[in-house]
């Protein structure tokens, strides 16, 4: 009996050693559908905005894939702090036509209306220490709500970058909003929804209340796409929507071909 019981043991710790194994292998394997992507390089710089709480690592998965699969390169992380001002963490790469990537960090990082008015400091900062004259945007959950309300309060700002795309990933917007019209007029946005399996939701953020931003923003940019995520937790749940370099993929095309 005693040998029975450590053989089933035995067999249940090799049973979970091989599900560790093969799901560290798909892991670690998961990007190759970046592998043969060609984007162009340009020097628009993309800027990661996290959501509510989020530190570097909402946004280091993003980077690391573009930077690794060569889509785009890691070049500034910047540090905001509670009252405003902004400093480079550091530089890993020059400004240059290479897709910079950006990544920002907010001291204070619960209050996304504040946020928005610390990215004015931001813009104006990379413009002047940098020479950057135009930026993509990403957010992933309030992230877009940031760069949304960044974007309609500061319409007519001068010695800025000028905003050419924006990501939103899986947030939601006011239905109405008279301030929609300040939006960039030749802004093209990306709003892409997760759904896990057919439950209508990434189990934070419900589809039917992610998608109706089309309608608040189409009116006013010069276009418009909804792309929804449907897949299983691991990759359509809210916080690894971020960490999927599928998602990855779709965002590339959007923002580089």
């Amino acid at each position: 009996m005693h040998n029975k019981r450590k053989k089933i043991l035995i067999g249940l710790v090799l049973l979970v050693e091989f599900i560790v194994f093969i799901t560290s292998t798909l892991w670690i394997f998961r990007g190759s559908v970046l592998n043969d992507l060609k984007v162009k390089q340009t020097s628009t710089a993309t800027i990661f905005i996290p959501g509510y709480g989020g530190n570097a690592v909402s946004t280091n998965d993003f980077i690391e894939q573009f930077n690794e699969h060569k889509v785009a390169k890691r070049t500034l992380r910047l540090h905001i702090s509670s009252d405003g001002k902004v400093s480079t963490i550091k530089q890993y790469a020059k400004v240059g036509n290479n897709n910079p990537l950006v990544q920002l960090l907010f001291s204070d990082n619960t209050h996304p209306i504040k946020e928005s008015y610390q990215m004015s400091n931001v813009m104006k900062y990379l413009y002047k220490n940098y020479h950057i004259k135009s930026v993509n945007l990403i957010g992933h959950s309030s992230g877009g709500q940031i760069a949304y309300e960044y974007m309609v309060n500061h319409p007519n700002e001068k010695n800025v970058p000028k905003v050419n795309k924006f990501v939103s990933i899986a947030n939601d917007y006011p239905k109405k909003d008279p301030r929609v019209k300040n939006l960039p007029k030749n802004l093209e946005v990306l709003n892409i929804a997760g759904e896990i399996y057919n439950f209508g939701t990434d189990a934070e953020e419900a589809v039917d209340i992610v998608k109706p931003m089309g309608k608040l923003v189409a009116p006013h940019v010069k276009s418009y796409k909804f792309h929804l995520y449907k897949a299983g937790p691991l990759s359509a749940e809210h916080s690894m929507l971020h960490e999927n370099p599928e998602i990855d993929k779709i965002i590339a095309e959007f923002l580089f071909k």
